[in-house]
């Protein structure tokens, strides 16, 4: 193995073709005949039978009559160190291009992942073009090539744009919400590389795969988790974890990209606490801002209170509710509310509640989806769960202290 000691000149060479401006105007060191710009930094893994193309840059009356590609064996300390080569290019048009298959395996590069999974390997070869020229000169150009990934995840930056990105971005969606939720990728290739198939698969909490219903593009694709049917995974229950699958194939390369989804569950917000009585003061209340309110208000109230130790809907609020004795509401979630609703008797007031009474209500709210100088308002169908916490009765007084918790059912339509 030779040393090439001369790293002055080597260095002085790279920065004039850092520093080239055109074609036209390419710097060389005074005693060679001409110099080799790789016109491309990197491939993918894809990419193992690309004619990876230098232009080939020289001085008048000078032609380029040789370019060898060697693997660099430096160490850090040194500019290069020749190894074993690679390859002779074939020069064309001004053109020196050398067949990314003779570089080897792409599977050559050590496993990064923590804690190391079952990924395509990527890394970068260290090299040198050896270039020969017709006035006897030659030179040694260190360059390292880089291989990607050949199929990546694309996210959308804060511009809109989709972007590549380390994961998928999406980590659950929830049970039987029909809200889309997107995963995107995209293909990475040189134009002359011709993918075959991209092919979806899932697998349910860490099982065997499957193929997702449907085709994929194989240059970008775009899939709405959430609107796959839950037959195609057997059903799904809150936790189950759904791993997505992509492969690509070009020729004898693949590369692949997973991410793993959880189902979440639906359930309410945070438990506020709340209070109405008789007293003029506090007889109305509103979920909708937690607090009560005088006997006057109309802007706000919800609901008002009835005796004894009762509640009522206020006014035209749309609102009702269901006594669910054996509902929990500690762990209760958005589906056992509704089930415990769609049970029960719907009435627009209760009276006569105890200490540990649960009820389900739901209201609907108008709600401002655009902005304050833009509204745009829609109904919302709110559910809510309260249990009663205390009842004071005092002389010719009564009051019911209670804590309760909202949410938005969202139910896709069923397959």
């Amino acid at each position: 193995m030779k040393r090439y000691i001369k790293q002055i000149a080597a260095l002085a060479m790279l920065v004039a073709f850092a520093s080239c401006s055109s074609d036209d105007d390419v710097a060389m060191a005074d005693n060679v005949g001409g110099s080799v710009a790789p016109q491309t930094a990197s491939i993918s893994r894809l990419d193992n039978n690309y004619n990876l193309p230098s232009k080939i840059y020289t001085k008048e009356g000078v032609t380029a009559t040789k370019v060898e590609i060697y693997k660099n064996t430096a160490a850090a300390s040194e500019v290069f160190v020749r190894g074993a080569k690679v390859s002779d290019a074939t020069i064309a048009d001004g053109v020196a291009s050398f067949n990314t298959s003779t570089l080897g395996s792409f599977d050559v590069f050590p496993n990064t992942a923590t804690p190391p999974v079952n990924i395509a390997k990527t890394g970068t070869f260290s090299l040198l073009i050896v270039s020969t020229y017709s006035d006897g000169s030659t030179t040694t150009m260190p360059f390292t090539l880089t291989v990607g990934k050949g199929i990546v995840w694309k996210v959308y930056n804060d511009d809109g744009d989709l972007v590549t990105n380390a994961t998928s971005g999406v980590s659950s969606f929830k049970l039987n919400d029909p809200t889309p939720v997107e995963i995107h990728y995209a293909t990475v290739k040189k134009a002359t590389t011709t993918i075959q198939s991209v092919v979806g698969e899932w697998s349910k909490n860490d099982g065997a795969f499957s193929s997702l219903p449907g085709t994929f593009a194989t240059t970008a694709g775009t899939i709405d988790i959430a609107n796959i049917p839950y037959s195609t995974y057997g059903g799904l229950v809150a936790g189950d974890k759904i791993t997505y699958r992509f492969t690509v194939t070009a020729g004898t390369q693949t590369d692949v990209i997973s991410t793993t989804v959880t189902i979440a569950d639906q359930t309410f917000g945070s438990a506020l606490n709340g209070s109405i009585s008789n007293s003029a003061s506090a007889s109305k209340f509103s979920f909708l801002t937690g607090s009560s309110y005088d006997s006057t208000n109309t802007a706000n109230a919800e609901i008002q209170f009835v005796s004894p130790f009762g509640i009522a809907a206020f006014g035209e609020t749309p609102i009702d509710f269901v006594k669910a004795a054996g509902l929990d509401y500690a762990t209760a979630n958005l589906f056992a509310a509704e089930t415990a609703y769609t049970a029960g008797a719907k009435v627009t007031s209760l009276t006569n509640l105890n200490v540990g009474d649960v009820v389900v209500y739901k209201v609907t709210r108008s709600v401002n989806f655009g902005t304050a100088s833009s509204p745009e308002y829609h109904d919302v169908l709110y559910t809510g769960i309260l249990k009663v916490s205390d009842k004071v009765q005092g002389a010719t007084s009564q009051e019911l202290k209670f804590s309760f918790k909202e949410g938005v059912l969202s139910v896709a339509e069923e397959d």
